[in-house]
């Protein structure tokens, strides 16, 4: 069976990031420049790190990071008001990445058993997962809130094997990061492909796949 993350593997979270955040701004009439998105893009994953590290929990990030970026542009919106608004904004935005339905739809016609383990909010992901039409390949997506722990802890691993009805030695897990997916499914003792075109050979894992085209050679 195989498992694989959301975003940055199947959806474009960029694109979805980007028009959240300055359709945010916007509304309180302020036009983001592009320097000013890349900060929030630096901040947001730095704040997301703490999360993988386990030494913030999943709110503590989600709301730090714009208390932390309103401090960074000098406004002083409130960051809990915005916060909400962002996810909501965020959850109704999903775009495959190039390539990803017509490499799910192959996948799907030769019978494969896939799911979705994402570390990002539940409200956001399972409505993404929907609007998307990800139900059509996958079968569950199962995120760190319903798990109660984040990636790269294994317990979430553990749960999907669980949900899915297989064995660890039965999994290939598919994701974009070193840091949450690859030591993740270290921790859980099940293989690995790293997913993307900023994959290099000998910075990680064995098996890598730079694209679709690659990624479908190495699980068929």
């Amino acid at each position: 069976m195989y498992f694989f993350d959301l975003d940055h593997t199947i959806l474009d979270f960029e694109r979805s990031e980007v028009e959240s955040l300055l359709e945010l701004f916007k509304a309180r009439d302020i036009d983001l420049s592009e320097e000013q998105v890349r900060s929030y893009q630096s901040i947001n994953s730095k704040w997301w790190g703490y999360l993988e590290k386990g030494t913030r929990n999943k709110e503590e990030v989600v709301v730090g990071r714009f208390r932390e970026y309103c401090d960074s542009i000098d406004v002083s919106f409130d960051p809990e008001e915005l916060n909400d608004e962002y996810l909501t904004r965020l959850s109704r935005k999903a775009y495959f990445l190039p390539g990803a339905r017509e490499f799910l739809t192959t996948l799907r016609r030769q019978g494969k058993r896939m799911a979705i383990i994402t570390n990002g909010v539940y409200r956001v992901q399972h409505n993404r997962f929907l609007s998307a039409g990800l139900p059509e390949f996958f079968e569950f997506s199962l995120s760190s809130e319903e798990a109660g722990v984040a990636k790269p802890d294994p317990g979430i691993f553990h749960e999907a094997i669980r949900r899915a009805g297989v064995q660890r030695n039965e999994v290939v897990y598919i994701g974009d990061s070193l840091e949450s997916d690859y030591r993740g499914a270290e921790n859980a003792g099940i293989d690995f492909i790293w997913f993307g075109k900023h994959v290099r050979r000998n910075k990680g894992p064995v098996n890598i796949a730079r694209n679709y085209d690659e990624l479908l050679m190495l699980l068929v």
